[in-house]
């Protein structure tokens, strides 16, 4: 059976604060480096969204296993934990920006504790081949409870702003809480995104719906 692309998302790799332990959105440190270790194990080797897409297109080819690990929201703690394991293995990832909260916090989610998100010179300095910058929205809204004036902002005033970051084109898009339909996959291509991800538990083939793609939710163990 052909190798199927598994999409992983993680959001926070921190040790979550007392009174935090449950919140899902918390990956240790140690926890994630013992994922990717388990993921070496297996022969994969991690590559960003782009490559993936390029390859659903015939425009390249993907390692044996490959796997693409994505951060959703930008939080400070992806590049100061997880980038420099993931660089040290050579491996590639994706981080799903909020663009209009950069610098700011995550003030989308009152129930969870405060943190910072990546500032706009962090990313530029972080944006590589490797690591991909893809868009989250403006401001983390749920994307069907959009009318069509708020949508194009929310979708297309994301990609424009980072439009070249680190020399690249933002090609990728992660809806937010995974919620989608017929009507917002049409948005999402129309404002110029190559792809999209949503939180549906499959792997993904040349032939699945770019604007579809699985990824599933790495969670606190």
């Amino acid at each position: 059976m052909s190798w199927r692309v598994p999409v992983l998302c993680y959001h926070r790799i921190e040790v979550p604060p007392r009174g935090y332990e449950r919140d899902r959105n918390f990956v240790t440190p140690a926890a994630f480096a013992s994922h990717v270790a388990a993921l070496a194990r297996m022969g994969c080797t991690g590559v960003p969204l782009r490559d993936v897409l390029a390859w659903q297109r015939g425009e390249g080819a993907l390692p044996r296993r490959a796997v693409v690990i994505t951060f959703d929201d930008g939080y400070e703690s992806v590049a100061s934990e997880a980038l420099p394991r993931l660089a040290a293995m050579g491996w590639g990832s994706t981080l799903f920006l909020v663009a209009g909260q950069l610098g700011a916090t995550n003030a989308w989610d009152p129930a969870a504790p405060v943190a910072r998100l990546l500032d706009p010179a962090t990313v530029q300095a972080l944006a590589s081949d490797r690591v991909e910058m893809g868009a989250h929205t403006m401001t983390h809204r749920r994307v069907t409870e959009l009318d069509a004036a708020e949508m194009r902002e929310e979708l297309l005033e994301a990609r424009v702003r980072w439009v070249g970051v680190g020399g690249r084109p933002v090609e990728s898009f992660a809806f937010p809480y995974g919620t989608h339909r017929a009507h917002t996959l049409r948005a999402v291509r129309e404002a110029g995104y190559a792809g999209a991800v949503t939180l549906k538990r499959w792997g993904n083939g040349r032939r699945t719906d770019p604007f579809r793609l699985g990824r599933l939710s790495v969670v606190a163990d």
